[in-house]
C-alpha cells in the first residue's frame, strides 16, 4: 500500500500525467460524447455539428497569433529576459529568476489586446459563420433550433477568446501541472454536461451550452492561480506603453496568425467546401476522420507540450546540451503514441461503426491512411517549427502558408475536374507538404540545437 500512494503521489504532481488525463478526456469526447451526438442527432444535424464545429476551430486564427507570441514572452520574462524583442532575443545565461514587472506588462497589455480581439471576432465570425450554416439549416430537422445552437456556439466562441488567455499566461509561468489540471477538469465538466444534456433531449443546444460553462469554470480558476502568483496586482500600464509592447509582439503574432488561417484553409475548410461541392453527409464523413486524426496527434503530442515553457527558458540560457537531452525521448514518444493511436483509428473504428451498424463513416481505409500519415508529418514539423519560434523568429511562415493555400487549391481543383472525391482532401495536403515542408522544418529545428535531426533521433554524437 505505501508503495501505490507514493506511485499515485508521483502521478498526482506529474504534468505528464496530468496531460494524458486530459487528453484521455479528449478521447472520451470522442468514444463517448461523439457517438452519443451520433445516436441522439438525425443524421443531418449531426452533419450540421461538424459546420460548428469547423467555424468553432477559427479560434486559432481569429486569435491572430497572439497567444503564441505572448506565451513565448511569458517564458521569456518568467527566464529572467530584462527586455524583449520584436525579432530574436537577448540571451541571459546568468539570469537568477523571473522578471515580475515585465509580467505585470505583459498582463494587463494581453487583457487590452483580447478585448479588442472578442470585439472583431463578433463582427467576422458572426457574418461569416451565419452565411455557412444558412447554406445547409434547410436540411435540418427544426431550423430554429439550428440557429439557437449556432448562436451559442459563437456565443462559446467570443467567452473562448475573450477569457482563454489566462490559462496560456498561467501555462508559460511554467505552471504546466496546474494549468493542465484546471484544463482536465474543465474538459470533465464540458463532457459530463454535453452527456447530460443530450440524454435530456437539448440536441445540437448540448455542446454549445456545456462549452460556455466550462470555460467560465477554467477562466476562473486561472485567474486566481496567475493573481497569485504575481503576488500584489500588477500596476496599470500607460497606454503608449501598452501600444509599444503590442507593436513587438505584433512582427511574429500576424506571421503566426496567417500561418494558423492557411492551415485552417487546409484543414477544417475543407468541410465547408464539403458543403457545396460534395454535400452535407459528405462534409460530415471528412469531419469526423478528421476530428479522430486530431485527437490522435493531441494525445502523441502531449510528451512535448508540457515542456514548451521550460524550454524557452533554456533558449534565453542558451543550454543546447539541456534542450537535447530534454527533448529526445519526448520525440521518440510522441512518435511511437501517434502510429498505436492512429493505427487504432484506421482499423478499429471503421469496425465499431459496422458493428454497431451505424449510418455514420469514416472515409475509406486508403484515404483514412493517407490522412493519418500526413498528420504524422505535420505533427512532427509542427514540433520543429515550434522549437525554431523560441528562438522568436518564424522563417517557416511563408512555405507553410504558400503551401497550405496551394493545398487548398489543389482541393477545389481535384474536386471538379476527377472523380476523386473525398480522396482529394487526403491526398492534397500530403502532396504538397512533401515538397519541402515535411523535410525542412525538421532539418532546421535540429540545427537551431546544434545537432542535425537523424543524429539527434538515433543519438548520434
Amino acid at each position: 500500500m505505501g508503495r501505490l500512494k507514493q506511485v499515485y503521489s508521483r502521478l498526482s504532481q506529474s504534468a505528464v500525467a496530468w496531460s494524458w488525463i486530459m487528453n484521455g478526456l479528449r478521447l472520451t469526447a470522442g468514444i463517448v460524447v461523439l457517438p452519443l451526438l451520433a445516436t441522439k442527432l438525425a443524421k443531418p444535424d449531426f452533419d450540421m455539428y461538424f459546420v460548428f464545429l469547423s467555424l468553432a476551430a477559427l479560434v486559432p486564427i481569429l486569435d491572430l497569433g497572439f497567444a503564441v507570441s505572448i506565451g513565448r514572452a511569458v517564458s521569456y520574462a518568467m527566464g529572467g529576459a530584462a527586455e524583449l524583442k520584436a525579432q530574436g532575443f537577448v540571451p541571459r545565461e546568468s539570469a537568477s529568476g523571473p522578471n515580475y514587472v515585465l509580467l505585470g506588462k505583459l498582463l494587463h497589455t494581453t487583457r487590452r489586446i483580447y478585448r479588442l480581439l472578442s470585439l472583431g471576432t463578433a463582427v467576422l465570425l458572426g457574418s461569416f459563420g451565419t452565411v455557412m450554416v444558412a447554406q445547409a439549416v434547410s436540411e435540418t430537422t427544426l431550423p430554429r433550433l439550428t440557429w439557437a445552437a449556432w448562436g451559442l456556439t459563437l456565443g462559446a466562441v467570443l467567452w473562448e477568446i475573450y477569457s482563454g488567455w489566462w490559462n496560456v499566461f498561467l501555462r508559460h509561468m511554467n505552471q504546466v501541472l496546474a494549468s493542465t489540471q484546471q484544463l482536465a477538469l474543465a474538459q470533465a465538466v464540458k463532457i459530463t454536461l454535453s452527456c447530460v444534456l443530450l440524454l435530456a433531449g437539448a440536441d445540437l443546444l448540448s455542446v454549445p451550452l456545456a462549452t460556455l460553462v466550462s470555460s467560465f469554470l477554467q477562466r476562473y480558476l486561472a485567474r486566481r492561480q496567475v493573481r497569485r502568483l504575481l503576488g500584489t496586482t500588477p500596476p496599470e500600464i500607460a497606454s503608449g506603453e501598452a501600444r509599444a509592447l503590442v507593436a513587438t509582439l505584433w512582427p511574429n503574432s500576424w506571421r503566426v496568425g496567417l500561418q494558423f488561417l492557411s492551415g485552417y484553409l487546409a484543414g477544417h475548410a475543407n468541410t465547408l467546401i464539403c458543403l457545396p461541392l460534395l454535400g452535407l453527409a459528405a462534409g460530415g464523413m471528412y469531419g469526423f476522420s478528421l476530428q479522430l486524426i486530431g485527437i490522435c496527434s493531441s494525445m502523441a503530442q502531449v510528451w512535448t507540450l508540457v515542456k514548451w515553457p521550460l524550454i524557452g527558458q533554456l533558449r534565453i540560457q542558451q543550454d543546447h546540451a539541456a534542450l537535447r537531452r530534454l527533448i529526445w525521448p519526448r520525440v521518440w514518444l510522441q512518435y511511437l503514441t501517434y502510429a498505436a493511436l492512429a493505427i487504432g483509428v484506421i482499423i478499429v473504428v471503421p469496425a465499431l461503426l459496422k458493428w454497431r451498424g451505424s449510418e455514420k463513416a469514416l472515409l475509406p481505409p486508403l484515404w483514412l491512411g493517407l490522412l493519418a500519415l500526413h498528420g504524422f508529418l505535420e505533427m512532427n514539423y509542427v514540433f520543429w517549427g515550434t522549437l525554431i519560434s523560441t528562438e522568436n523568429r518564424t522563417p517557416f511562415t511563408w512555405p507553410i502558408i504558400i503551401s497550405n493555400l496551394i493545398s487548398f487549391i489543389l482541393v477545389l481543383t481535384l474536386l471538379k475536374t476527377t472523380p476523386l472525391g473525398l480522396g482529394a482532401l487526403a491526398v492534397s495536403p500530403l502532396l504538397v507538404n512533401s515538397l519541402y515542408n515535411h523535410w525542412k522544418w525538421p532539418r532546421e529545428g535540429a540545427r537551431s540545437i546544434h545537432t542535425t535531426w537523424w543524429r539527434f533521433l538515433w543519438r548520434v554524437e
